[in-house]
């Protein structure tokens, strides 16, 4: 055998020693195997949301007791307590859940929802059975996990046999996404209040958390009106509209459908209705989704911002054109008088990050439409050669650029040596996006 072969490998716990600021519990938790885990978050779950604050502490008692009790053995008193409590506790688990009735329950879900608000859902319980339901309270579960629920929600002390109640209780999404809720879980406490039974009531529903932001008082765009190819299907879809300004004298190549009839039957020549250039401003923004794993706090602070920016641009006369890759190509167009703002919060609620730089795949897509556009919004999440080469093609492509790199740390360049009409690329940390970023 070598000597390679036959030195041992370094323990696991070395890293954990190694690791510093906290992670050397985490480190020691993802070495463990994955029944192990498993094990632990269920137990993790039990306690934090299936006890009750009585149960939590006779629980308590009861491992000690019986750790004790193992110790000095059966012919102790301590033995006896041991087996009381551990009656006393199998007799909750059996009654409780075979004395709780079957309910139904009827509750509507939002469809749209904030990152981090508190959102009070209400529910209608109705208990067929003849046996009341005591102690009783709801609860929603959903896919992916980020969604906080009530440790200890408010108990309804009964809800009487053949009867029906609105219960109100509380969810808070913690991160944006598309959440999946399988229904509605009735909890009670009968009898002896010590752990909460449950019954699962299947109620799917789907719910978008949209990404917390805060709003933008001021955005300087160096924005300008630009004709659009075919702009009447454009604007009629974004709330703006031809403006009629008068008849004149037909002229070849006029459209046809332009020919006013009651005047050419007055003055005996074609008459066509005349009306204003389609001259809109169009902004395209562009979100950067390239963001390993180490930085998704720096990709959830970009989409932040880019939901910040929506918000300030849907109070203007802008059309905005949103760009974003990953897993997919995402490309919406909205305007004024749409509401799109709801629109845009979508998309972005449901990005996700790539391993592989987008820049490939929006690149064309942007540049097909260069020639309308009239700035293009960039929240970039670092600035390095890729990323100065695709702002460097739009500008010169004579697009005027708004760039902002939200980075934890410096950029891998220097910003400061590129810039248009607007100046060079700002630079923000994730934790001023969080804060709240009052101008751009």
């Amino acid at each position: 055998m070598s000597q390679a072969a036959a030195e041992p490998q370094a323990p696991p716990a070395e890293r954990a020693d190694e690791a510093e600021g906290g992670f050397g519990s985490l480190y020691a938790y993802l070495d463990r195997s994955l029944p192990e885990r498993s094990i632990l978050r269920g137990l993790g779950f039990v306690w934090q949301y299936r006890l009750t604050v009585t149960g939590r502490g006779l629980v308590t008692v009861w491992v000690t007791v019986s750790y004790a009790a193992l110790q000095f053995g059966y012919a102790y008193p301590i033995y006896v307590l041991a087996l009381l409590l551990s009656g006393l506790l199998g007799v909750h688990l059996f009654l409780g859940q075979l004395l709780m009735p079957k309910v139904e329950v009827e509750r509507a879900l939002p469809r749209r929802v904030a990152a981090g608000a508190v959102v009070p859902l209400q529910a209608r319980v109705r208990n067929p059975a003849r046996r009341p339901l005591y102690d009783f309270a709801l609860r929603e579960t959903a896919t992916p996990a980020g969604l906080e629920l009530e440790q200890l929600p408010e108990l309804i002390p009964a809800l009487p046999g053949r009867s029906e109640q609105i219960v109100r209780y509380t969810i808070r999404p913690l991160r944006r996404g598309s959440y999946t809720f399988h229904g509605p879980r009735v909890l009670s406490g009968f009898p002896f209040g010590l752990y909460f039974a449950q019954r699962r009531i299947k109620a799917p529903g789907q719910v978008l958390v949209t990404p917390r932001f805060h709003p933008l008082d001021a955005i300087e765009l160096p924005a300008g009106r630009k004709h659009q190819p075919g702009g009447l299907e454009l604007v009629s879809q974004v709330g703006d509209s031809e403006e009629f300004i008068g008849n004149r004298e037909y002229r070849s190549g006029d459209r046809l459908r332009d020919l006013d009839q009651r005047a050419w039957a007055r003055v005996g020549t074609p008459i066509v209705r005349e009306f204003q250039q389609e001259y809109l401003t169009r902004i395209a923004l562009v979100v950067d989704t390239f963001a390993p794993r180490p930085r998704r706090d720096d990709l959830e602070a970009g989409i932040s911002l880019c939901a910040a920016v929506a918000d300030a641009l849907s109070r203007l006369e802008y059309v905005v054109d949103l760009f974003a890759a990953g897993p997919e190509l995402y490309r919406l167009q909205a305007g004024r008088s749409l509401g799109y703002l709801e629109d845009i919060l979508d998309v972005l609620a449901c990005l996700q990050a790539v391993e592989q730089s987008p820049f490939g795949v929006l690149g064309p897509r942007l540049l097909d439409e260069v020639r309308e556009l009239s700035t293009c919004v960039l929240v970039l999440l670092d600035w390095d050669a890729e990323r100065v080469a695709f702002a460097q093609t739009l500008l010169d492509l004579g697009v005027e650029l708004k760039v902002v790199v939200v980075r934890e740390g410096p950029p891998t360049l220097d910003p400061a040596s590129f810039g248009g009409r607007s100046g060079p690329p700002r630079v923000l940390s994730p934790a001023e996006v969080n804060a709240g970023v009052r101008t751009l």
